[in-house]
């Protein structure tokens, strides 16, 4: 599998307030899917090594950045992306390792079909590359 795409295009939220009221913690969607991403990258690398325990652990992480970040027991706000990220959590739950990776590719899918239909690069591959052609989209090297 690869890794998922975290450019999103929810509107930038400048705070968040905790159902208690006291406390306002800010963050960007820039820090908040920065947190994300090596989350998602071991749930992603858990389910493609067949390592059940550790997706249900690193899905147990991204649970509590959501409570923690969203108040939300979704880490994802868009309803196609919980609903597959929800669908993992029940496979994993019941111990359906093959119906986890695949709602995984059903919330990778979510993403990839953000990401223009040229070839994609890393952004170390493309600079290291040297290809003038290398463009930036949203964070994403692309080669034109």
């Amino acid at each position: 599998m690869s890794a998922i795409s975290l450019t999103s295009n929810v509107p930038q939220l400048s705070t968040t307030t905790p159902a208690s009221g006291n406390v306002t913690q800010r963050f960007t969607w820039k820090e908040y899917n920065a947190e994300r991403a090596p989350e998602i990258q071991q749930l992603a690398d858990a389910l493609k090594s067949g390592n059940l325990a550790g997706a249900e652990q690193a899905y147990q992480n991204l649970v509590a950045l959501g409570k923690s970040q969203l108040h939300r027991d979704n880490p994802f706000l868009k309803a196609n992306r919980a609903s597959d990220f929800n669908a993992v959590g029940n496979a994993l739950q019941s111990g359906d390792l093959a119906g986890a990776q695949q709602a995984f590719a059903d919330l990778q899918s979510t993403f990839a079909s953000k990401l223009p239909p040229a070839s994609v690069q890393s952004p170390s591959a493309a600079v290291s590359s040297g290809n003038p052609a290398a463009t930036d989209a949203g964070g994403v090297n692309v080669i034109a």
